[in-house]
């Protein structure tokens, strides 16, 4: 082993050590339900009504899961890296920013202080800023990394404000404090829904600040596997159902909730479906996705929307980590340049393929069961009167079953373009290291494996089957017709200008506004301190008028005021 390498596995080790002591830390938490049993403090009383950063360490079987989620999918990140990234020169920095990204993570999910979640949250956005511009000399990687910053920071305004109004309604910051107290007397629950909204709406890349996610995907494909897929953008949808039970009854916000999950479901299903790069296709899928366990929640079952959250974060990173590993074959994340690859590929063609499956929700991967059971909540939401007004909660169902099919439909597409049809003459297709296609077996197998113990919904199962079969049969009839898969439907190309509000109108109007301090800074504001110096300037010359510099002129103007001074001394007395 070289020595380079040797510093690789190095880091590995590093994470696997993480890795296991977490899941030492977690495993035990998996099917605790009496999570009051393990609970000794009071609602504003033993635990302090005051900022502290106490770490406060404890696991709901949610998670738990989470825990192991990121822990895992990072360490195979890790492995995966080692021959992806190869001798990059700043592999350090890199792999290091991910052990720090991990312990992050875990922050978030495994503490009850609500200042340690703050932290970690931020401490994640810091590494995503570094990781998605780790190719820093590129100017896509820059752009990128500084969109991903500057947008979730509005998701931390909206989290630090709601912390604020949550530990002054309840009297602590500790979050079973909280959940003791609000369930004997809920406060304010809108306005910390509306709060955590918005949060959530910064981090999770939903309506309308979801532009950002497409645009990191310059960073390394690792990574997108590792953010896009397991943490940080899991990190809101967490933190959405773990304080559902402070703003459940606010119709207002879980109506709100419901709208932005419609429309961004949709809107990043379309958008994927149209997309002619890989990766940008599966982070617009990633948004799309969020949405619907957004939808879980506002349709009151946070749990639904937290089982797809785990089944999506590994089949998610399947997928980067396969499109990682079809970029090493032939250089290019762009559909353009793929092709006739199952052949000369077949570890990544096989393991790819199941995470599509997952992805357009096919029996028997996890992402079938999920997806079904947060449908049914929604359709539970929608027969049944909760938070989500009626029509609300159909509204929300019609979305999420067009959702379904364009999913499958977007799916089949990239499957097809990938992997069959003429292969490019430029490239030979050939298949990754073991170190790239070994993550992807362990997280094909456990795509299978998440589906065990799943709930079965037979109604729903068979609607949204027959919906899936249905999306993938047309893109499957519309090529086998000869008809192009490639869906260039005019504005649909340049996503909608839905960025232009963040990268024209909103940066011309800061100017504006930048530009009318300035000149109002110069001209009132500076203008009293500009009017004093001018005043004591003239004074000074005046003054300085008197100053002649002859000395013969000042020994007789002395010697005239000495006489002055006499002669007036005589007259008076």
């Amino acid at each position: 082993m070289s020595r380079v390498a040797g510093r690789h596995w190095a880091y590995v080790a590093l994470t696997a050590a993480l890795a296991i002591a977490a899941a030492i830390w977690a495993i035990p938490h998996l099917y605790e339900t009496a999570w009051f049993a393990y609970y000794d403090g009071e609602p504003g009383g033993t635990r302090p009504p005051f900022p502290s950063l106490s770490p406060d360490l404890f696991l709901l079987p949610a998670s738990a899961q989470l825990v192991l989620l990121a822990v895992g999918v990072g360490l195979l990140v890790q492995i995966y890296s080692t021959a992806y990234l190869g001798h990059h020169p700043r592999y350090r920095s890199y792999a290091l920013v991910i052990v720090l990204f991990l312990v992050a993570m875990i922050a978030v999910v495994g503490t009850t202080n609500l200042w340690v979640l703050l932290v970690g949250w931020e401490v994640m956005g810091l590494c995503s800023y570094l990781l998605i511009g780790h190719e820093w000399q590129t100017a896509e990687a820059r752009a990128g990394a500084a969109k991903a910053f500057l947008m979730t920071r509005v998701a931390d305004l909206g989290l630090v404000l709601a912390i604020l109004v949550i530990g002054e309604t309840y009297g602590t910051y500790d979050l079973i404090g909280v959940e003791i107290a609000a369930g004997q007397s809920p406060q304010h629950a809108t306005a910390i829904g509306l709060l955590v909204l918005v949060a959530v709406i910064g981090k999770s890349a939903q309506f309308p600040l979801h532009t950002w996610l497409p645009d990191a995907m310059p960073g390394p494909t690792p990574i997108t596997a590792l953010i896009h897929a397991a943490t940080m953008v899991a990190a809101g949808v967490y933190l959405a159902a773990r304080l559902f039970f402070l703003y459940a009854e606010s119709t207002v916000v879980v109506t709100a909730m419901a709208v932005v999950a419609g429309i961004t479901m949709l809107l990043g299903a379309v958008l994927a479906l149209v997309q002619t790069d890989l990766k940008r296709a599966l982070a617009w899928s990633t948004v799309s996705q969020l949405a619907l366990m957004l939808g879980a929640i506002a349709a009151a079952d946070p749990d639904a929307g937290l089982s797809h959250l785990i089944s999506h974060g590994v089949f998610k990173a399947l997928l980067f980590l396969g499109c990682g590993c079809l970029m090493h074959a032939v250089g290019s994340s762009a559909l353009s340049a793929m092709g006739g690859l199952r052949a000369s590929m077949p570890v990544t063609f096989w393991s790819t393929t199941v995470g599509f499956a997952a992805l357009a929700g096919l029996v028997p991967t996890a992402g079938f069961f999920t997806k079904d059971s947060v449908l049914h909540s929604i359709e539970q939401a929608a027969d049944h009167d909760g938070g989500l007004a009626t029509g609300t909660a159909y509204a929300l169902l019609a979305a999420a079953l067009v959702t379904v099919f364009l999913t499958a439909a977007y799916a089949t597409r990239l499957w097809l373009k990938a992997f069959f049809g003429p292969a490019p003459d430029d490239h030979t297709g050939r298949e990754a290291p073991w170190a790239m296609t070994g993550p992807l077996v362990v997280l094909a197998v456990a795509t299978f494996a998440l589906s065990i113990g799943q709930p079965f919904h037979l109604g729903t199962g068979l609607l949204t089957t027959a919906l899936a079969v249905a999306g993938v049969a047309t893109i499957v009839l519309l090529r086998r017709r000869g008809a192009s898969v490639d869906l260039e439907i005019g504005p649909l190309t340049a996503e909608l200008g839905l960025d232009r509000p963040f990268s024209r109108w909103l940066p011309a109007v800061v100017r504006g506004v930048s530009r009318t301090v300035v000149d109002l800074d110069q001209e009132a504001v500076d203008a009293y301190p500009r009017a004093g110096a001018g005043l004591a300037e003239r004074a000074s010359h005046v003054l300085g008028l008197a100053q002649s510099r002859n000395v013969q002129r000042y020994a007789t103007l002395i010697a005239a005021g000495v006489l002055v001074l006499v002669v007036v001394g005589v007259v008076l007395t």
